[in-house]
C-alpha cells in the first residue's frame, strides 16, 4: 500500500481511527445522561463528551505510533492481509470498521506529523477540560490523570500494559471510570446505578478488545505480547467471553430491577449470540475476524440503548 495516493478525508478518518473514538464519546455520554436526570448542568454535559472526544483520538493515535515502533501491527496485517480481502471488503461497510493496518506503517502519516498532532490532541484535551475542572474541582484532576496513565501506558513504554497482560483489565477500568466518572463530575454525588451502568461499558469495551485480540493472535505472539488469547488460546477465551457475557447481562438485570427501562440491554443478545456463533465455528478459517463488527456493535448499541432509557426516565420523571 505504500506509495498509493490517499485524499485527505481518507487520512483523517484512517489516523485518527474515527470510527473508534464513538465507543469513547458514547461511553461519556452515558454518564452525562445519568447525571443529567440529577443536575442541569449542561454546558459541562456538552464540554465532557468532547474533551472525551480529543482524548480518544489521541489514544488511537498513540497506541497505533507505539505498536509502529514496536513493529507489531505491520507483522499482523501481513498476516490478516488475506483475511481482509475475504472478509472485510465483502462486508458492508467493513473498509470503515475494520482495521486495514497501522497509519503509520502504511505511509498515511509520518513520525514526526504524527508527534505533532499527538502534542495537539493532548494539548487541546488539557484546554478542553479547564471549564470542567472549575466546575467539578480538583477532583477532576486526579480523574484526569488516571484516564491519562490508563489510555497512553496502554501500548506506551516502559510499561506497554496491553502486552504485559493487563491490556483487558486497563479497558474494563479505562471505559468503567469514562463512564462513571462523567457522571460523578457533574452529580458531584455517588450512584452504585451509575456505577453499574460504568461496569457494563467497560465489559462492552473489554470484549472489543479480546474479540481483536483474537484475529492478531499470531502477530502478539511473534512480537512477545501476552494478551489473554496468547496465553489460553481462542476456544478456551471463547468461553472465557461467554462467561463475560453472562455477568454483563446479569448487571443489566440489577439495572432493569432498579428502573425497567434497562430491560432495553437485552436487546444486543442478537450481537453476542453471533459472535459467539462465529468463535464456535471451527469449519471456518477466519473465525476469529467475523466478531470484530459483531463486537463493536454490542458496544455501541449497549451505551447508545443505556442512553435512551435514561432520556426515557428523564421524559417520565418530568411528565
Amino acid at each position: 500500500m505504500e506509495g498509493q495516493q490517499y485524499s485527505l478525508g481518507y487520512k483523517v478518518k484512517n489516523v485518527l481511527r474515527i470510527a473508534w473514538t464513538l465507543p469513547f464519546v458514547l461511553s461519556s455520554i452515558t454518564g452525562v445522561a445519568y447525571a443529567l436526570t440529577i443536575k442541569q448542568e449542561w454546558l459541562i454535559a456538552i464540554m465532557i463528551p468532547l474533551d472525551v472526544l480529543l482524548l480518544a483520538m489521541f489514544v488511537n493515535l498513540s497506541n497505533d505510533y507505539f505498536d509502529h515502533k514496536s513493529g507489531a501491527d505491520k507483522l499482523r496485517f501481513t498476516m490478516l492481509n488475506q483475511a481482509f480481502e475475504e472478509i472485510v471488503v465483502k462486508e458492508k461497510g467493513g473498509k470503515s470498521i475494520y482495521w486495514q493496518g497501522n497509519s503509520f506503517d502504511r505511509g498515511l502519516i509520518s513520525d514526526k506529523t504524527g508527534k505533532v498532532l499527538m502534542v495537539s490532541l493532548a494539548i487541546g484535551a488539557v484546554v478542553l477540560s479547564i471549564p470542567i475542572l472549575l466546575y467539578g474541582g480538583w477532583i477532576v484532576l486526579l480523574l484526569g490523570a488516571i484516564a491519562f496513565f490508563l489510555s497512553y501506558f496502554y501500548t506506551a513504554p516502559p510499561l506497554n500494559l496491553g502486552a504485559r497482560g493487563l491490556g483487558e483489565v486497563d479497558v474494563l477500568m479505562s471505559f468503567a471510570m469514562i463512564s462513571f466518572f462523567s457522571f460523578y463530575v457533574i452529580a458531584q454525588q455517588l450512584s452504585w446505578p451509575a456505577l453499574v451502568i460504568g461496569i457494563i461499558i467497560g465489559i462492552g469495551a473489554m470484549i472489543m478488545r479480546i474479540v481483536d485480540e483474537m484475529s492478531g493472535r499470531e502477530a502478539h505472539i511473534a512480537a512477545g505480547e501476552k494478551d489473554l488469547v496468547v496465553r489460553f488460546g481462542v476456544d478456551k477465551v471463547t468461553n472465557i467471553l461467554i462467561g463475560i457475557l453472562a455477568v454483563m447481562y446479569g448487571l443489566a438485570f440489577m439495572l432493569t430491577y432498579h428502573n425497567l427501562t434497562f430491560a432495553l440491554l437485552f436487546l444486543t443478545l442478537p450481537f453476542s449470540a453471533i459472535m459467539i456463533r462465529h468463535l464456535k465455528n471451527k469449519q471456518d478459517k477466519f473465525r476469529e475476524m467475523r466478531p470484530v463488527l459483531d463486537a463493536l456493535r454490542l458496544s455501541l448499541f449497549q451505551a447508545l440503548l443505556v442512553v435512551i432509557s435514561l432520556s426515557m426516565q428523564t421524559v417520565w420523571t418530568s411528565v
